[in-house]
């Protein structure tokens, strides 16, 4: 199995952004304001990181929050050359940056590649022209296709970020561009439904009644079936919801919306509720104490946020008791049910 990488992140919020896009507040989602970054700064970040953990591989430093590659090669410079030391001992194994579909170009892409960068992430949001256009992203989703064909040829690790629920977007549109999506096969998917946050254009569509957000509960049944298509595809999603930060979290910040501080755990949790009903469904019929058997990993989404999925079963099915029992000779993503 692959090594999930310890990231060292380094948020540069609307750095190189060229335009403000109808739902970004960037400082409010990262959780830090714009910083001065220094390339003292940036030594200095990579150097806490490293000497607060204990893991030594892979080690990734990320630039995220901004549209990287639009910035001035100078800048570029200022971010990456500090990590260059660490690098060359070994103690960073590779660089991580996010930018935009439309700041793809051959010259800067060598230049990324001289200074130690596998993994670029592109914010996508749709590969629905419409809805690009409807949130004044500023690139179509030809754009989103070339310049993930571009970074595949030259060796680049691809991510691609999308948002669910944009003005203009459905259940229809966002299928359309989940299908496109595994087309184009990524290396990694990130699922942001969108959420209205203050001051931003998006929040003032929503008071003029010309915006309504997706319920958490579509985003969970958008994002699922988002989740099982990706699966069968073998694009992992690597978050789903925003990260929960102090600011984000501020009375009056998130104005309406699908936010959750564990949004990923609700839609793994519905998942598994979707998977395993019937099972106990047919189980139940011999008896009403049961055990659901999976890998330790899997049991808190097994159980649901807040035991949901057990109080649940327990209801639904009539059941006098239902227990969850780690068992890791069973495969990842599986599970079985017996009776007490």
């Amino acid at each position: 199995m692959k090594k999930k990488p310890l990231i060292i992140p380094i948020f540069i919020p609307q750095e190189g952004c060229p335009h403000r896009c109808v739902y970004c507040d960037q400082a409010t989602i990262s959780g830090v304001s714009q910083p001065s970054w220094s390339p003292i700064a940036v030594r200095e970040q990579v150097q806490s990181f490293l000497d607060g953990s204990r893991r030594r591989y892979p080690v990734q430093v990320a630039f995220y929050g901004g549209s990287f590659t639009l910035m001035s090669e100078a800048r570029q410079r200022q971010f990456l050359e500090p990590v260059q030391e660490f690098l060359k001992r070994g103690q960073v194994h590779s660089l991580r940056l996010s930018t935009r579909p439309d700041a793809i170009e051959v010259n800067n892409l060598r230049f990324l590649q001289t200074m130690g960068v596998k993994t670029i992430e592109l914010g996508a949001q749709s590969l629905n022209d419409k809805v690009l256009s409807a949130s004044a992203r500023g690139h179509s989703s030809r754009q989103v296709h070339e310049a993930t064909q571009s970074l595949r040829q030259h060796g680049f690790e691809v991510g691609l970020q999308l948002m669910p629920g944009l003005p203009g977007d459905d259940w229809e549109t966002f299928m359309q561009t989940v299908e496109e999506t595994i087309v184009l096969h990524p290396s990694f998917i990130r699922l942001y439904p969108t959420v209205v946050l203050s001051s931003t254009p998006l929040e003032r569509l929503y008071k003029r009644g010309l915006y309504l957000p997706l319920s958490l509960s579509e985003a969970i049944d958008w994002c699922k079936e988002a989740k099982k298509r990706f699966s069968r595809a073998t694009i992992p999603i690597i978050r789903m919801g925003l990260q929960p930060t102090v600011s984000l979290e501020l009375p009056g910040r998130v104005i309406d919306g699908p936010y959750h501080p564990a949004f990923g755990h609700l839609v793994n949790s519905a998942i598994w509720n979707e998977r395993i009903s019937p099972v106990l469904q047919r189980a139940s019929r011999q008896s009403p104490r049961l055990v659901i058997l999976a890998p330790s990993h899997q049991l808190a989404d097994i159980r649901g946020h807040r035991n949901g999925n057990i109080n649940r079963w327990l209801t639904e099915l009539r059941l006098t008791s239902l227990e969850t029992v780690a068992d890791d000779q069973i495969g990842v993503g599986e599970f079985r049910v017996i009776t007490r």
